[in-house]
């Protein structure tokens, strides 16, 4: 007859039927079961079905820290890293997982569902959500650096790099950094829907950011958005994501970063190390899988790289100027109170009202608050007030003639502001005499008038054209001219008695006339 089964029922009445005083012969008779079976169970040999089995494992398994390592793994770390670093030369990887799950068993991964890429197919980006950190030797100060991650999606090659925040300016350099050490282009680069990606996320039709799509643009991939809250859209890289920062951290637990460059290296030794290892499915390394087959079915990277620019909207005040970055850039004064885009590159900003383009100016990237104008942008009352500057009013001197530039240069020496407005007069009375004149007599003027200004030692703008005045006058004295009057029509002046007229008149008469 088989051996009945020990149920939780029949434990729990025997311990009810000990309690209440019975022996063990009655107790075994009454539920028909061995009397051994009531004195384990009474003696405590025997536990309940329903109490966790302990699993004493493998001889290698009583020589492992259990305890450190559940410790290790719930901080983050991976389990393949622990068993590296703890258990590698006891035992292979897998009899090490079994046994960990055995012991702990809700450290046990969901179920996932397998994904098929073509090669040079798909790319998946997106930030760590932790960030890392490094401190400055001289200050002590904390600094913060988000780390971007890229994977190609058939030979899963990393690609990894820190930047100093995810502003869109270092969205762009990372996309660049990683088309370059992939060798190539992937037909689809895949994101997440964050801002300096995706400006309006839509299920079908989402906004792009343009900086983006120029950048896509010249790179020749498209960029498909991941749907909102579907992580599994792009699991290779949120699974990288996590993987790599456990492996990194766990690698330099120990170690304190002095700056960003020095976090960017370990970042890459880290990539390089984990592109080289044999991959558990491929059974080959991820370097190698893209060397042989992936590198060749990439897009060509272009001829030049991506410049990279940068989108914003902008009102014009009623300065002419719209205000970019902390500095202000000038706008042709008609189109005060627009709305318009402007476009940050590297080198230039480039003002537009629709397709129009209505201002260009170099970027200046220096102190903030800075005016970079444009004279032809303002009206004409502002443009004079702007170019009522010493050099300015210096330069139309010279052009006009070269001894008034010569002494008002000297006036500048002494003086510059206090003597500016006499030098802007002495200028403005020196164009209107070579504008009345012409060049060649109205300069010749002006240089006999400033030697008489400067041998009396009075400079001053009322002198200068009293002396420009007299010497117009001393061109155009003439003789005086008899008047010879018609005795018929004495109001006419400048005629000449027709003949017969005046005969028999005496000259002083007619000169009296």
């Amino acid at each position: 007859m088989a051996r009945m089964k020990l149920t939780v029922m029949k434990y729990e009445e025997i311990k009810r039927l000990k309690g209440l005083g019975l022996s063990d012969r009655q107790i075994a008779k009454s539920l028909r079961c061995s009397r051994n079976t009531v004195k384990g169970i009474r003696e405590g040999g025997i536990q309940s079905p329903e109490a966790p089995k302990v699993i004493e494992g493998p001889i290698w398994a009583k020589q492992v820290n259990w305890d450190e390592i559940c410790r290790e793994r719930s901080l983050g770390y991976e389990l393949k890293y622990i068993w590296e670093e703890r258990a590698k030369d006891r035992t292979t990887y897998s009899n090490f997982w079994k046994q960990f799950y055995r012991k702990f068993p809700q450290y046990r991964d969901a179920m996932v569902v397998h994904r098929e890429f073509k090669p040079g197919e798909y790319c998946e980006v997106d930030w760590a959500g932790k960030h890392l950190e490094w401190v400055s030797p001289r200050t002590g100060e904390i600094h913060q650096v988000s780390m971007f991650i890229g994977v190609l999606c058939f030979s899963q090659l990393i690609f990894s790099v820190a930047k100093e925040n995810q502003k869109s300016r270092h969205w762009i350099e990372a996309h660049q950094e990683m088309y370059e050490y992939f060798g190539g282009v992937p037909h689809v680069t895949v994101p997440d829907c964050l801002k300096t990606g995706v400006t309006k996320y839509h299920l079908y039709d989402p906004e792009l950011n343009e900086s983006y799509i120029q950048c896509a643009t010249h790179y020749g991939t498209a960029v498909v958005p991941a749907r909102a809250y579907h992580p599994k859209d792009k699991a290779l890289a949120e699974n990288t994501v996590g993987r790599f920062m456990r492996y990194f951290k766990f690698k330099y637990r120990n170690h304190t970063f002095c700056s960003l460059a020095e976090i960017n290296l370990a970042i890459r030794e880290t990539a390089d190390e984990l592109n080289r290892k044999p991959h558990s499915r491929f059974r080959v390394s991820r370097s190698d899988r893209w060397e042989a087959i992936e590198k060749k079915q990439l897009k060509p990277l272009p001829p030049h790289a991506y410049e990279y620019s940068e989108w914003k909207n902008a009102r014009v005040h009623p300065d002419c100027y719209v205000a970019v970055e902390s500095n202000l850039y000038s706008v042709p004064h008609i189109h005060r109170g627009k709305e318009v885009r402007v476009r940050l590159g590297s080198k230039h900003v480039e003002i537009f009202s629709g397709l129009e383009r209505l201002a260009i100016h170099g970027r200046y990237m220096g102190k903030k608050g800075k005016y970079i104008t444009d004279p032809n942008h303002l009206p004409e009352n502002a443009k004079t007030y702007y170019e009522t500057t010493p050099q300015n009013v210096l330069s139309q001197a010279k052009y006009l003639n070269p001894d008034l530039g010569a002494l008002i240069d000297s006036l500048f020496q002494k003086d510059a502001l206090g003597n500016l407005r006499r030098a802007q007069g002495l200028v403005r009375v020196s164009r209107k005499e070579i504008n009345t004149l012409g060049k060649l007599e109205g300069a010749k003027n002006i240089s006999r008038a400033v030697e008489i200004m400067q041998r009396f030692s009075k400079i001053r703008v009322p002198y200068f054209r009293e002396l420009l005045k007299h010497y117009r006058k001393e061109k155009f004295v003439t003789e005086n001219k008899n008047i010879v009057r018609d005795l018929n029509n004495p109001m006419l002046r400048y005629q000449k008695p027709k003949p017969g007229v005046c005969q028999g008149i005496p000259q002083n008469d007619i000169e009296q006339i």
